[in-house]
């Protein structure tokens, strides 16, 4: 079965995403005291596509990638769009929010894609 935490974090990992952010990390979940922007993920849903013999060969996932900036975050936004539909992921929705207890811009992203169960 993938390793849907690791594909996140490897495709994320690329050098033309991480140099358009502060620290050069991506954070699942949650990121403690990161300087800006940033990026945190997380797998929201999952579930079997096809069976055979009774047993799941193959999963959905639905991941979504959040940006967290204090300024325009317009390339990273693009970067991470194009990094996540090259690794095969189809991007569902997008929302560009405001965290007011934090005054940081929130971009959400989320993606699906559908893995075999090798």
């Amino acid at each position: 079965m993938v390793n849907i935490k690791k594909l996140m974090k490897d495709t994320l990992s690329d050098t033309e995403i991480l140099n358009l952010t502060a620290d050069k990390k991506v954070y699942f979940l949650h990121a403690e005291n990161p300087k800006q922007p940033y990026i945190e993920y997380e797998i929201f849903d999952e579930n079997g596509e096809e069976w055979a013999e009774n047993k799941e060969i193959a999963t959905n996932y639905y991941v979504q990638v959040d940006i967290f900036s204090k300024t325009d975050y317009t390339n990273l936004e693009n970067k991470i769009k194009e990094i996540m539909t090259n690794a095969g992921f189809n991007r569902s929705m997008c929302a560009d929010l405001y965290e007011n207890d934090t005054q940081l811009f929130h971009k959400a992203m989320r993606f699906f894609i559908t893995l075999n169960n090798d």
